[in-house]
């Protein structure tokens, strides 16, 4: 074997292994698992399925509507007074579909806020209850 071959094959065999590193930190970065942001965030965040936390400042909330359809009938809050813009109030009592934006604003900013959403799933008509705690 020549020598300018197994140079070349050394480059490219380490090149390829680069590659997918830098591919792999590229997408856990997308991911966020490097974002260390400070100030709110949600502890404990909604039970997995059925609500996705997004964003909260300033007493409104954020959040996605999980895999299943459902419709929103109450949010509850330990502090402050809930106004909700769901998928169901804004499209004709269409229900939440997976990833819809629901946006709850009047939340107290003051401690730690208990938010309880009441929904219906409209696979099964009966009620849950979904909730998660804002740190302030």
């Amino acid at each position: 074997m020549k020598k300018g071959q197994t140079a070349m094959e050394y480059l490219m065999t380490y090149g390829w292994a680069i590659l997918i590193v830098i591919v792999v930190i590229a997408a856990l970065y997308s991911m966020g698992v490097f974002t260390l942001t400070g100030g709110v965030t949600c502890s404990p965040c909604f039970d997995p399925g059925t609500f996705a936390y997004v964003d909260y400042a300033d007493g409104t909330l954020k959040i996605n509507s999980g895999p299943e359809e459902k419709y929103i009938e109450l949010v509850d809050l330990s502090s402050g007074t809930a106004s909700i813009d769901a998928c169901n109030e804004t499209a004709g009592d269409d229900p939440c579909e997976s990833g819809d934006p629901i946006t709850i604003t009047g939340i107290g900013t003051v401690g730690d806020v208990t938010i309880t959403i009441v929904y219906n799933l409209t696979s099964s008509h009966l009620l849950h209850n979904a909730s998660a705690t804002i740190h302030n």
